[in-house]
This record gives structure tokens, sequence and C-alpha cells, in this order.
């Protein structure tokens, strides 16, 4: 029965500390921060909306912070500790018979317990929290080797893998550091018992075997393969997640700016709509304005005479008109979209950022898109924004037009010098544009999409005119849909390094 419990001490900490290991292997493995969904950029404002608003981007899942993720450990280490010390107290009751090797167990258990107490108390304090594990985990493996001579010392040599449960819990919840730590101290610490026994300073419980040192040399030399092992692999899974947090914040770091384009795109729709309105309502009104003066001009000088207070009510109406008129101009002025300053702009960088900005759309559904931009084509002058607002929504264009579609998906961005300045050209390899729609695509609310504005393509269509360029539309030979936008180079700007 004796040898039942060290057994038993072996079994339930192996079992447990896998159970343990296999937990934080599958967190590490599966709590990458999940991607969220980019919304898409492009005219279909309302499902833009929809996107950006929806439940499912206020529902997108919160990595742990620091403080939660150490909560969590500390009580995943706490429950293990007190878990593992009952089993051994329980089993050791059950099946020892009041011997010194069942003392010797039952005090190293009950001071495994006990010392939860003071090191919940300490944990509270939240100083030295590092200190405080490595302590613990010292601890530990002294309690441990203080069970293994209770299980005999040297006559315990078989038993001396049940160290390896906390280097390899320590490397994968702790620092690698910290797990070579530990398998050096229970290397010792077991050397140390060893020897004691063996100069006679503490009793041998039980006479070891024959081959005690071969088995206790072979089992330490498995402890250290074992514990520097889970130290490597433990930097390695670490090593891991930092990439893993790296790509995150990448992402994130591309979704706030995809939003932020996204915002923009719906204002500038927004003050196109309104532009388009205001003009439209102000250039009838002040043309019946113009019509009501003409005709007063007209009752005040022809005809016979006119009383003098008919005359005065006539030029105040006529100035009443006169200060409608001018208010109608104002209103045309503040309707007109402002200008905006224009600076040499690298085309190879824009094509980049959007590239960018669209990576983890197009990844999701599997469209790939070539950048063939390069960065020796002359700069234009433009707002970096803007060429960024259209081109974005170009390709959210063609996204949408190959989502879902059956054959070849791809999209490209090409960059080239032509007679006209530079050109940038959105290609895909869709069905293309029907012959009755493409005369109509840059006209504002002219869409074929269920659900768009038809307000995407005529307001980059405004925006490139007002950089003093042009943008187009034709369908390609090969197949598909091309949009090109050429605007005028920098005069007398020499073309960038490569």
């Amino acid at each position: 029965m004796r040898c039942l419990t060290p057994l038993f001490m072996l079994g339930c900490g192996l079992v447990s500390h896998l159970l343990s290991l296999l937990t934080e292997m599958g967190k590490l493995a599966t709590s990458p921060p999940t991607m969220p969904e980019a919304p898409v950029a492009g005219p279909a404002m309302p499902a833009l909306r929809r996107v950006v608003a929806g439940p499912d981007h206020d529902a997108l899942p919160r990595p742990p912070t620091g403080p939660e993720r150490r909560s969590a450990g500390l009580r995943q280490e706490f429950g293990l500790r007190i878990a593992i010390a009952t089993l051994v107290l329980i089993f050791n009751e059950l099946f020892t018979f009041g011997d010194e090797t069942g003392s010797v167990i039952r005090l190293t258990a009950l001071i495994e317990l006990g010392l939860n107490v003071p090191y919940l108390v300490a944990v509270r304090t939240g100083r030295a929290l590092r200190a405080q594990a490595y302590f613990r985990m010292l601890v530990d493996v002294g309690l441990i080797t203080a069970g293994l001579y209770g299980a005999g010392g040297l006559g315990a040599a078989q038993y001396i893998g049940i160290h390896a449960i906390v280097p390899v819990y320590t490397a994968m919840v702790f620092s690698s550091r910290a797990c070579g730590l530990a398998v050096a101290f229970a290397t010792v610490s077991y050397l140390a018992v060893v020897a004691l026994q063996v100069t006679g300073v503490l009793p041998f419980i039980r006479p070891p075997l024959p081959e005690a040192w071969l088995i206790a040399a072979f089992n330490l030399l498995v402890l250290n393969i074992v514990g520097w092992l889970a130290a490597a692999l433990a930097e390695a899974y670490r090593a891991s997640r930092q990439s893993l947090a790296a790509a995150y914040a990448e992402l994130e770091r591309a979704h706030d700016e995809s939003l932020r384009v996204n915002a923009q795109i719906q204002r500038a729709s927004h003050r196109y709509v309104l532009s388009e309105v205001v003009t439209g309502v102000t250039h009838e009104v002040r043309d019946a304005l113009q019509s009501a003066f003409g005709h007063l001009w007209l009752a005040r000088r022809s005809g016979p005479p006119l009383a003098a207070e008919t005359l005065e009510q006539l030029s105040q109406a006529e100035q009443a008109c006169e200060n409608a008129m001018r208010i109608m101009s104002t209103t045309l002025d503040l309707a007109r979209r402002p200008a905006v300053e224009r600076r040499p702009v690298v085309l190879a960088e824009v094509a980049r950022r959007v590239a960018t900005l669209k990576a983890v759309e197009l990844r999701r559904d599997r469209i790939p898109l070539q950048v063939d931009v390069p960065a020796t084509l002359p700069r234009v002058p433009a707002a970096a924004f803007q060429l960024q607002q259209v081109l974005v929504n170009l390709v959210a264009n063609a996204q949408d037009e190959l989502r879902g579609a059956p054959g070849r998906r791809e999209i490209a961005i090409i960059g080239k010098e032509t007679a006209e300045g530079v050109a940038l050209e959105v290609r895909d390899t869709g069905g293309g544009i029907l012959p009755t729609h493409l005369p109509h695509v840059f006209e504002p609310f002219y869409t074929t999409r269920t659900g768009a504005s038809g307000l995407g393509l005529a307001i980059s269509a405004g925006v490139v005119e007002s950089l003093g360029g042009r943008l187009t539309a034709e369908n390609r030979r090969e197949g598909g849909a091309l949009f090109r936008l050429t605007l005028p180079p920098v005069v007398s700007d020499p073309a960038p390094a490569a």
C-alpha cells in the first residue's frame, strides 16, 4: 500500500495538470482576437450603415485585459493546488496505515492547503506579484520534494517524474525562465535530499532498489528534457501570440481607417445631395425673382405716370427682390464644394493604403487584389484622402460585382503614364457593364443594384473632375469592367526615385 500513495500523487497531478495545460494551449491556439469585419466602402450607403451600426459590429468580442488574464490564471492556479492537495490527502488516509510515509505525505498536503491562505492575502496586496509567483513555484517544488522523501527519497527514484508538473505548468502560464528555474530547483532539491540520506543526515524511510541510482539519473534526465522542451514550446507559443496581437492591432488600425473613409464617403454623399438640391432650387427661385424684378422695372418706367405712393411701393418691391437675389447668390456660393488644398501625391502610396484597407474584406471573400503601381510614376496635384476615397469606392464596386460570382475572381489596381497624364486603372474579372448602362454610370442616383443610392460613382467623378482629371468606364476585351482615373502630373515635377 505504501507505494500506492506516490503513484496516486503522480497520477492525479499529471492528469490535473494535463487538463490545465490542454486548457491553456486551447486558449493560446483559439483565442487570438477575432478580426472585426470591416464595413464595405462604396456607393450603397444604406448597406454601409447597416454594417457599421448593425448588431454584428456592436457585438465584436473584446480581448481579455491584462488584469482579467492574471485573475483567471490565479483562480486556476489556486484551484488546482487545492484540488491536488485534497485528493492526495484523501487517498493517503484511505490507503496508508499511519506509518511514517503517510505522516510525511499528510503533513506535506496539509501545508500545501494551508499556504493558499497567505498566498491569497499576499496577492490581494498587489505588490511584487511576479516575485510572489516565483516564490509559490519554488515552494510547490519543495513540497513535492518533501513528498518524494516521504515516499522513500532515493527509494522513490521511480517517481521523480512527478516533479514535471510544476515546470510544465509554469512554462505554459508563467514564463520559460520560470520553467527553467523550476527544473533546476527540482533537480537540485532532490539530489540534496538523496545526498542527506546517503550521508546519514536523513534516514531512509524505505530501502532503495539496487539500481536506484540508475533510475534516479534516468528520471532526472527525463525531467530536464521535458522541462526544457516545455520552456521552448511555451516560448514559441508566446512569440506566436505576440505576432497575432501585432496582427490584430494592425487589423484594428485598418478597420478604424476604413470606418473613417466610409464616414467621409457618407458625408460627401450627403453634401453632394444637399448641394444638388439647393443649387437646383436656388436657380429656379433666382430666375423667378429676376423675372419679377424685370416686370417691376417695366411697370415703373412704361405706361402712364403713376402716383407717388404707387412708385414708392414699387421701389420697395424692387429692393426686396434685389435682397432676395443677393441671398440666392450667397446660397449658391455656399452650396458649391469648397476647394481642397492640393499637394503632390504619390499614387503608389495611395494604392498601397487602399489595398491595406480592403485586405480583410477581400480575404474574407477570397478575392485576390493585385497592385501594380510603380513608385516612379510622376506625382499628381491632389488631396490624398480624396483619391483614396475614389479608389476605395471603385474597388468596393468591383468587390460587390465579384462576390459570389462563379469563375475567376480578381481585382487589379494598375498605374501607368499615358499621353493624357497619369492613369490609375481598377480592373475586375466580372461580367462587365451592360452597353445600355455604360453611358449612365456616372449620373447621380443611377444604379442597377438593390439598396444602392447611385451616388458613389457620381461623387467619384466629381472629385476627379475637381482635381482637373477625368474618370471613365469601359468593358475589357478579356471580360470584366475597367475604370480609369486620369490626372495631370505635377508641373516640372521629376519622377520619384525607385
